[in-house]
């Protein structure tokens, strides 16, 4: 391994948890009337929450933006708060590897500090992480390079010494952006080759292991 920082995105990396916000947006949009369009649903995987109303205005014009976007957050969180949430495959042994190598950990999320608290407490993995960032502690999200940027000082590494583990295609832009290195486990969405020349793939975080281990 030739870097000393690992940062973790959190919905559909850490955790099986995506599927909670796609039920939610289209929950949110019965409630008001609309038809939610997959393209909308697939767009927002990993974007930050100043991005939303873009993507609302987008796909669904007749919709108030704020309102919707509220609502959506307020039944994901809700369900997410009153949960425990599920592991991915290899990531209690990715952590408890790299803590075993002095490789620091940071958590950099689009969610709240409130639903991130939950669910690393409730899962018992918050032990590995020397910093959390959500999207609370940055002014521009995912795919601004900002909360990845935040990470790794709070880590107090250069961004160039840090990896990042993220699912969604817009976290992999933010990473790109930082500096750090790129690395792509795909959960809902699968690499473009945009996102292929700027990246590692591994379909999980097993095959992570066995590569560092080589290494």
């Amino acid at each position: 391994m030739n870097f000393l920082g690992a940062i973790f995105d959190q919905d559909g990396l850490l955790f099986d948890t995506e599927s909670i916000f796609q039920s939610s947006w289209i929950a949110a949009g019965r409630e008001m009337g609309v038809d939610v369009p997959e393209a909308y649903t697939h767009g927002v995987c990993g974007l930050g929450r100043s991005r939303l109303p873009e993507m609302v205005r987008r796909y669904m014009p007749s919709l108030d933006p704020e309102a919707y976007i509220s609502r959506a957050l307020a039944i994901a969180s809700t369900r997410q708060l009153s949960e425990v949430p599920v592991l991915k495959p290899g990531v209690a042994e990715i952590l408890a590897f790299y803590q075993e190598n002095d490789i620091k950990m940071a958590i950099a999320s689009s969610s709240t500090r409130k639903v991130v608290a939950h669910n690393l407490e409730s899962s018992g993995i918050r032990k590995y992480f020397t910093a959390v960032v959500t999207g609370e502690d940055v002014t521009q999200g995912k795919p601004a390079p900002d909360i990845f940027l935040l990470a790794a000082e709070r880590l107090q590494l250069s961004p160039e010494r840090c990896v990042v583990y993220e699912d969604a295609l817009t976290g992999i832009r933010a990473a790109h952006a930082a500096g750090c290195r790129p690395v792509m486990i795909p959960d809902r969405l699968q690499p473009t080759p945009e996102i292929r020349a700027i990246c590692t793939v591994y379909p999980s975080f097993r095959e992570v292991l066995a590569a560092d281990r080589r290494n």
